[in-house]
Order: C-alpha cells, then structure tokens, then sequence
C-alpha cells in the first residue's frame, strides 16, 4: 500500500511511498518528529499532541498550518 502522508500526523509528502519501505526507513517526520521504524509506537502520537503539537523542523511549518485539518490524514490504527 503507497502512502502519501505521515501516518502519526498526517503531514502531506511529496511523493507516495511503500508501507513496508517506511516502516524500515528510520526517516524523520518535519512536523511531527517521527522516526518511522523506531518512534512510531501506538501512543507516539498522543504524547505528541499532548506536548502541544509542536513542529520538529520549525523552518518547514507552512505560515497557515492547522493540526486538525492535518490530523484528518493520518492513519489512525498505524502501527496496532
């Protein structure tokens, strides 16, 4: 299954890549901070959220950035 964004917070990649090629890539989410493969735990996102949803790459974060409009993209049981 290709995925277009960041399964813990939904932020919208350039491109589309493999579940399986993620799951194993230790990539860094920008907004979230997820190192897929090693941070991307079931309750990863919550304590994100719970700390206020704060960017990993400050420089990346769009001027009008909304969570909940992002959080519509995730993949809710990721990782369950």
């Amino acid at each position: 299954m290709k995925i277009a964004n960041c399964p813990i917070c939904g932020l919208p990649w350039a491109e589309a890549i493999e579940e399986e090629e993620l799951r194993c890539s230790f990539w860094i989410c920008d907004c979230c901070g997820c190192e897929y493969g090693y941070d991307d735990y079931p309750t990863y996102r919550e304590t994100w959220i719970r700390q206020g949803a704060p960017w990993f790459n400050q420089k990346k974060r769009p001027k009008n950035w909304n969570l909940e409009e992002q959080l519509k993209h995730m993949i809710v049981n990721w990782n369950a």
